[in-house]
C-alpha cells in the first residue's frame, strides 16, 4: 500500500475505524485513502456531515452542485485526487485529463493506489 507519509497511513488507518460500520465497502475504502491525505483532510471542516465522506466538498446552490471554499480553494493536485476519490465513491464525474495536468508523480501514485483499492487490486 502506497502512502506519503506515516501521518497518511495512520489518518488512513483512524478514517477506517471510523466508518467501521459502512465497511467492507471499497467505496469508504478508497474515500478513507484520499481523505486520508494531510493535504486534504486539514481543509475538511470539523462540523461537516460525517454520514457521507465527500459532502463537505459539495453544496447545492441555485439547483446546482457547486464546490464549498474548502474544495474550491484547495490546491489543485489534491482537488483533483478528491474529485477522483468521488467518482470511485458515487460516480460523479471526472475528467481524468484535469488530474493529469496537475499531478506530479506522488499524486499520480496516489490515484494509481486508489484505483488500486477501488478495484481491489492490491
Amino acid at each position: 500500500m502506497f502512502y506519503i507519509n506515516e501521518a497518511h497511513r495512520k489518518n488512513y488507518e483512524s478514517l477506517l475505524k471510523f466508518y467501521e460500520s459502512s465497511l467492507p465497502n471499497i467505496e469508504y475504502e478508497v474515500a478513507c485513502y484520499v481523505l486520508a491525505l494531510p493535504e486534504v483532510l486539514k481543509r475538511i471542516p470539523e462540523n461537516y456531515n460525517v454520514e457521507f465522506p465527500f459532502d463537505w466538498a459539495w453544496k447545492y446552490e441555485n439547483g446546482q452542485i457547486m464546490p464549498t471554499n474548502a474544495l474550491f480553494f484547495m490546491d489543485d493536485p489534491y482537488k483533483q485526487l478528491v474529485i477522483a476519490a468521488n467518482h470511485m465513491y458515487n460516480s460523479e464525474p471526472f475528467p481524468l485529463n484535469r488530474g493529469l495536468e496537475h499531478w506530479d508523480k506522488i499524486h499520480f501514485e496516489i490515484f494509481i493506489q486508489a484505483c488500486k483499492i477501488r478495484g481491489e487490486f492490491q
